[in-house]
């Protein structure tokens, strides 16, 4: 796959930020001479995942740690990877947007700098513990932009996992302004699909999977209860596996041959 890496300065953030997107092999070569074909000759809008890391992660964890290039290529998917820190993907209270800037401002910059489609059908996005929680939150909060979630050991239930953090810097205050103004706010997954299901929108399919032996088993067992008290369309799956890079990789291919299956493969029966 071409890899791009961007240093955008950021509007949202106040800092450059660095973003790295995979295009399939068949993107234009940059080197032939005739470059009126890079210009001109790009006619194809390409599907995109946008795969966001986790804790103490940046934008190239999937690069370094699994054989993203490879499933992408497979399946002529373009791949955004922003960095978000250790934001739980939130505008934190006195500190950096990010969820302004993943949000917003990065969809619109890297959509108007390369050919990525900008159809709901042909956008996913997904992400692994911070950032399955981080995937599933962008998807519920802007339902139009996306048509699939994938959630990788995810941390789905935030407020349970803020109430004892496994580090001081990730705590309820610094992030969301303290527990009480988390619960039940747009930062709540369970009451984001409590507010989806009332008010009846389209939510994107979700796929969400977590290993056996992951610390976080029982709140994704939760949440798979709590989607189908609200008869939301998921795929669910459990497999041997802790909280790392073995069962990430194994199930990333999984979440993508569900997504191309239309949620009908073996994945989700």
């Amino acid at each position: 796959m071409t890899i791009i890496e961007c240093s955008l300065r950021s509007k949202t953030l106040l800092f450059p930020t660095t973003i790295k997107v995979l295009l399939p092999e068949n993107f234009p070569d940059i080197h032939q001479d005739d470059l009126s074909a890079v210009e001109f000759g790009i006619t194809e809008k390409y599907r995109t995942l946008y795969l966001l890391h986790g804790a103490t992660d940046g934008s190239n964890s999937w690069l370094l740690n699994s054989r993203i290039r490879h499933y992408a290529n497979q399946r002529n998917l373009a791949v955004v990877l922003p960095d978000a820190q250790n934001s739980f993907y939130a505008d934190r209270m006195h500190g950096p947007a990010f969820w302004t800037y993943i949000s917003e401002e990065l969809p619109s910059f890297i959509c108007s700098l390369l050919p990525l489609s900008r159809r709901r059908e042909d956008n996913y996005v997904a992400g692994l513990s911070m950032g399955g929680y981080g995937a599933l939150k962008f998807a519920l909060r802007k339902p139009e932009m996306f048509s699939a979630v994938i959630s990788l050991s995810g941390v789905v239930d935030v407020v349970s996992a803020l109430k004892n953090p496994i580090h001081p810097n990730f705590n309820a205050d610094a992030h969301f302004g303290g527990l009480d103004q988390l619960k039940g706010s747009d930062n709540d997954l369970f009451a984001l699909i409590d507010k989806l299901a009332v008010s009846k929108t389209p939510i994107p399919k979700i796929y969400f999977a977590c290993g056996t032996d992951d610390f976080l088993l029982d709140m994704n067992r939760k949440f798979r209860d709590h989607l189908e008290k609200h008869g939301v369309d998921f795929c669910y799956e459990e497999g041997p596996g802790e909280h790392d890079w073995d069962y990430w990789d194994e199930y990333i291919q999984r979440g993508l041959d569900c997504i191309d299956s239309n949620f009908q493969g073996k994945c989700c029966s």
